[in-house]
């Protein structure tokens, strides 16, 4: 059962009130509507007129708007059930250029169409693939996911790549409308905390029209786009090319990536006692993307996939109700027949887009962070995690180098993000190889010390990532049947004063197993607290007080004797 939350306002199943909703909605949606950007980028690659490339972008949003429907649904084995809105991705831009130099936008839609395929056959089996994404591996892609958000706002708030100078004009824009997000999100109290991203993009608007960044011909484009449209859904027609089969199933597994970790950060998002990834539930986000690619192959519209940035903003609003993304999908949905609405999102300046998604992005690399250094990590995990980081970084650093490689690489070397996940994912698997699920030691506990318990505990937590405070639990525990066992003298002594025992360890991801094994006499553990008088007047009331409370530090505790006269006690510790 999942804890909520204490600076959530409106939390996943909660319906916020109607103008709550309403505005919340349209705060969401302006985030999403900035990642069209993706569409009108295509439009201008295939080399679409006007009409033709507002239509893409109408029957883009309609895409959107169905695939976040169905992933906020979460209904019928259908969608994650989580405030998680779908966009477009530049995840999809390599292969959309090859496509539409071989055979256009029909090519293009049709081999998108065969990556959604692909993505609901993945979805079916990413709950076997558990032991690729462990907890720590799961907060690394939500780390990279806002590191690439991070960089993208960036560019835009300062206009990096720009001409000498245009940085002053680009930050006399989006560093007052960053400030008005943050204030409000900060001092603007509850209330006003939930629309700081839409208060501070409405600001931006303003703004910069009163800076001139509304240039006369964006005003055209806006007066003669019509009020009303009806998109035209499989106007553009479908091919396919086993040529291009390749880069677009490295598409389909770089964008089933991007939905694992969209759905954990969410999941992070919605859960204060929140320990690992629900495979299942991502499994059901994963399947509503690839429907969602399948009906925009369908109908013409560019592919989508699960927007991080909006579960971001969401932490940072403080409201993360599934409710806002049905709102904002059906705005998706409603507003694409108005391309006049399309047109006036596609004007925004580019300094207001990069304060909206800084303000998203923080939130998700923090959340990541919080997530990898709840683990404990031994040498293997900081070796996989610092390896795939360093290749992302190189990517932002040298662009160039990952240009030059092979096309069929592109989607996996296209930005930060898929390279370090990439690299994280195989790193994590190769250097699985070796690496026990059991282990196995021999202690002597007339000679044991606390500090060697620990070592040998602390050790297998490394080894195992497991959480600090359940290894602290663990540690407990043992303490405390090794101080039992020694000194109501249980465990039989050989020669030279040993007494010897079985320490067996076991790790599943979801439980920690402590066997101890020993010859002498069995361990009787105590289900009620003895009370004060007991412990203080009977000669066994100490051992009957330490016997609860190891039952008290340890999930499951049972006592046994087996074949052959061993003891043994068993302590399982939820991971």
């Amino acid at each position: 059962m999942a804890k909520r939350p204490t600076e959530i306002t409106y939390w996943v199943d909660e319906k916020p009130p109607a103008l709550a909703l309403v505005l919340l909605s349209l705060q969401h949606f302006a985030l999403v509507a900035i990642f069209l950007v993706v569409s009108v980028t295509i439009a201008r690659m295939a080399q679409l007129d006007t009409e033709a490339g507002s239509r893409l972008v109408s029957l883009t949003m309609i895409a959107g708007g169905v695939a976040t429907i169905l992933q906020c649904l979460g209904r019928g084995g259908l969608g994650s059930g989580f405030m998680v809105p779908a966009t477009t991705t530049t995840i999809l831009l390599p292969p959309a250029a090859l496509a539409l130099a071989k055979g256009g936008l029909p090519l293009l839609f049709g081999m998108s169409l065969f990556s959604g395929l692909l993505v609901m056959g993945l979805s079916r089996v990413i709950h076997r693939l558990r032991p690729l994404f462990p907890t720590e591996i799961a907060g690394f892609v939500v780390f990279m996911i806002g590191l690439t958000v991070m960089i993208l706002a960036v560019r835009q708030l300062v206009g990096m790549g720009q001409a000498d100078g245009e940085y002053l004009r680009f930050a006399a824009v989006g560093l007052p409308v960053l400030a008005v997000i943050v204030g409000f999100n900060v001092w603007g109290g509850k209330r006003l905390r939930l629309y700081c991203s839409l208060i501070g993009v409405v600001f931006g608007y303003a703004l910069g029209m009163a800076e001139g960044w509304l240039a006369p011909l964006d005003i055209q484009h806006l007066e003669e786009a019509p009020l009303l449209a009806m998109p035209q859904p499989g106007s553009f027609g479908l091919a396919f090319d086993v040529e291009l089969l390749l880069p677009f199933i490295i598409t389909a597994l770089a964008m089933t990536l991007n939905s694992v970790g969209a759905v954990t950060a969410a999941q992070k998002a919605n859960d204060a006692d929140w320990k690992r990834p629900d495979m299942g539930n991502i499994g059901r986000g994963i399947l509503a993307d690839g429907v969602a690619n399948v009906f925009a192959g369908l109908i013409g519209g560019v592919g989508q996939a699960a927007t991080s940035g909006a579960v971001g903003l969401s932490v940072a609003t403080g409201a993360t109700s599934r409710y806002i993304g049905l709102g904002v999908g059906t705005l998706l949905v409603g507003l694409s027949f108005s391309p006049k609405i399309a047109t006036a999102l596609l004007i925004m300046p580019p300094p207001v887009i990069g304060a909206a998604l800084m303000s998203s992005g923080c939130f998700l690399v923090m959340n990541g962070i919080q997530v990898i250094s709840s683990r404990m990590l031994d040498s293997r995990k900081i070796f996989v995690l610092g390896i795939a980081l360093a290749f992302g970084l190189g990517r932002l650093v040298d662009p160039h180098f990952f240009e030059t490689l092979p096309g069929w690489l592109q989607p996996w070397v296209g930005s930060p993000l898929t390279v370090s996940v990439t690299l994280v994912i195989l790193l994590n698997a190769t250097l699985r190889i070796g690496t026990g699920t059991r282990s196995r030691v021999r202690l002597d506990i007339a000679h044991l010390t606390p500090e060697q318990l620990t070592e040998v505990v602390t050790e297998q937590g490394q080894l195992w990532a497991a959480e600090p405070e359940t290894i602290h639990r663990v540690r407990f525990a043992l303490q405390e049947v090794f101080d039992l066992l020694g000194q109501n003298d249980m465990v039989m002594t050989e020669a030279g004063g040993r007494r010897p025992l079985e320490l067996q360890t076991l790790f599943d991801e979801f439980t920690f197993s402590v066997t101890v094994t020993y010859s002498g006499l069995p361990l009787t553990m105590e289900k009620s607290r003895p009370t004060e008088d007991e412990i203080l007047e009977d000669d066994d009331g100490m051992r009957r007080l330490a016997s609860y409370m190891i039952g008290r530090m340890a999930n499951n505790v049972h006592s046994s004797v087996r074949n052959g006269g061993r003891c043994e006690i068993l302590l399982s510790f939820n991971a």
